[in-house]
């Protein structure tokens, strides 16, 4: 769906709930019955799963059961973090079903939280004052404005100590390296089992990029060439340790007292005399189509991250990058 028709359609379920849609963030704001309400999709890739948030909190200091959470609407999955109350909606195939289940839950949800006394709350100094929505840090918030005043600051703390942090080449290579063992079991452990699955790129991916900024101390455009190179890399020793454990274990080079790191070594020379190429770089470039499907949402979503980790933004205001 183009992004012009997904602002229509957000507009129009926005206009449904008395609520304003904000284009810049792809979000659906308001007050209900005093509660700050957010609506969103978690996952850009399914843009009518939506998302329910307010800040709340008991006025008698509980907590609700999961009993109190399965009451509220069956279709609905609610769940509560302290006083960050969410509701997930799944998605509905018409723009009217998706109207009449946003309703129902939104109001189902306010009127559950008000019966059990819970009142609406700042997200970080959780008094009952008058909120606004922001999206900070990449996350979602009710803030009263001492509390976004104080974000701000902190935000700009934070961009100013990663600013000042150093790039270890060494200790991020060393990092994409271990990070990358994931990635390289996942694959043995699937081809074994006689699988060859995407979660293999994903896994990769995660490994090298965690493990680069975990021992490199940031992960710049430098790091995240680097870790696609060790990715592409790693991935042939994967595939490649899978064949020496076949030739080890079923074509029986163990029997003559082979070991596995010599297996490792020859695996070329048995491709090629016994004429097994295709199957061979048949499933290698496989392996290479499932790191892609896994590697760019991968990097993707930790450049956006990086980007946004200094972003504080009043939904339906200004943005402020610190």
């Amino acid at each position: 769906m183009n992004k012009a028709k997904k602002a229509e359609q957000y507009g129009e379920l926005a206009a449904a709930l008395g609520m304003t849609y904000d284009s810049q963030s792809n979000t659906i704001y308001g007050k209900k019955d005093d509660f700050d309400i957010l609506i969103y999709a978690e996952d850009s890739q399914y843009p009518f799963v939506f998302t329910i948030h307010t800040s709340a909190k008991s006025v008698n200091g509980s907590v609700l059961g999961k009993d109190d959470l399965k009451e509220i609407i069956k279709t609905v999955n609610i769940t509560q973090k302290g006083n960050q109350i969410t509701g997930v909606i799944g998605h509905r195939r018409t723009q009217e079903k998706r109207k009449e289940a946003l309703t129902g839950a939104v109001n189902g949800m306010i009127s559950f939280l008000r019966s059990k006394g819970y009142v609406p709350c700042c997200s970080i100094c959780n008094e009952s004052v008058e909120t606004v929505p922001y999206m900070a840090a990449g996350g979602y918030y009710h803030l009263c404005p001492e509390c976004s005043t104080k974000m701000r600051g902190n935000l700009a703390m934070l961009e100013q100590q990663n600013a000042q942090k150093t790039e270890n080449l060494a200790g991020g290579i060393a990092g994409a390296l271990i990070g990358s063992l994931l990635g390289v079991v996942c694959i043995v452990l699937l081809s074994q089992l006689g699988y060859v699955a995407a979660i293999s790129g994903g896994l990769m991916a995660v490994g090298v990029l965690k493990g680069y900024e975990k021992l490199g101390g940031k992960l710049t455009k430098k790091g995240i060439v680097i870790s696609m190179i060790i990715m592409v890399f790693m991935t042939y020793a994967g595939d490649r340790m899978d064949w020496a454990i076949r030739l080890l274990r079923d074509a029986g080079f163990g029997e003559y007292g082979w070991n596995l790191f010599e297996c490792y070594r020859v695996v070329p020379e048995v491709v090629t005399k016994f004429e097994i190429q295709g199957s061979y770089y048949g499933n290698l470039v496989l392996l290479y189509a499932f790191l892609l499907l896994g590697a760019i949402p991968t990097v993707v979503a930790k450049v956006k991250e990086k980007k946004m980790a200094s972003v504080i933004r009043q939904i339906g205001g200004e943005t402020s990058q610190i």
